[in-house]
């Protein structure tokens, strides 16, 4: 009977007030994804308001969360940050750790071009408070296997997003893809580029599923740097990522790809 019991059973049932505050935060994501930021920024205004009248410590920390990404959209990267430390900070409400660690690398991700030495802190502390296991331990490792690469250090880098792509959540192609894209990079560092094709062209097909123009472009440059001793396959890399600059707007890969098809 307790067996059957159990197996009957209904999940909680959410307060108008949380169903409220949810579909806020939809709607501003999706107003966020087709570039009304200002629109977005009201919904989640809306979303912080119900949440906080009703304590909702989760919703809380993920609308801020949300804040932070249209106010960093929108340039004003001292707010977004302020959102952050909210999140990353908050000495009253009860945050999960996996909350608290995705506004650490965030802020991490935020300074990583401004002041390199805060980020690494940032990243530190992201690190530190996901532990050996959490939602955004993938994307962790992946920032840092940025950071290496970019130091000069891509052994420690193809490390990294190695371990990285197994860390990674199976739903999330556009993070796995990234690590995959990282391990790439590495090869072409450590030249074997020959090493790089295969993760190459399996994060090209996760974002061409996923839609994702910027990393469609980033993977067809770097394939045809991993095809560098093949002229003409190289060349047709390139060709295809300048089409994609071209109809996606993207102007500096436009420039890039025009340099790289006009040397001989």
């Amino acid at each position: 009977m307790a067996v059957l019991l159990a197996g009957c059973s209904s999940p909680p049932v959410r307060s108008p007030a949380e169903i409220r505050a949810q579909g806020y935060n939809t709607q501003g994501i999706d107003r966020y994804k087709a570039g009304d930021l200002p629109r977005a920024l009201g919904f989640f205004e809306q979303a912080l308001a119900v949440g906080q009248s009703i304590e909702d410590d989760d919703a809380i920390a993920a609308t801020r969360l949300n804040l932070s990404m249209v106010y960093l959209g929108m340039g004003r990267q001292d707010e977004a940050l302020k959102q952050l430390s909210l999140v990353q900070d908050e000495p009253r409400l009860a945050f999960s750790n996996d909350r608290r660690a995705e506004a650490a690398l965030r802020r991490a991700m935020a300074l990583q071009a401004s002041d390199a030495a805060a980020a690494g802190q940032s990243l530190d502390r992201a690190a530190a408070l996901c532990g050996s296991s959490c939602s955004v331990r993938g994307k962790i490792l992946n920032l840092k296997a940025w950071l290496a690469l970019n130091a000069g250090r891509p052994e420690e880098g193809l490390r990294l997003a190695q371990q990285a792509q197994g860390a990674v959540a199976k739903d999330d192609t556009l993070e796995k893809a990234n690590a995959l894209r990282l391990q790439g990079s590495a090869h072409i560092a450590l030249r074997t580029p020959a090493a790089a094709l295969a993760p190459l062209s399996e994060a090209l097909k996760m974002d061409k599923a996923a839609g994702a123009s910027e990393k469609i472009y980033q993977d067809l440059l770097l394939l045809g740097q991993a095809s560098a001793d093949k002229p003409d396959v190289a060349r047709d890399y390139w060709t295809r990522a300048r089409d994609v600059a071209l109809a996606a707007r993207n102007q500096a890969g436009v420039e890039r790809t025009a340099k790289l098809l006009a040397v001989p």
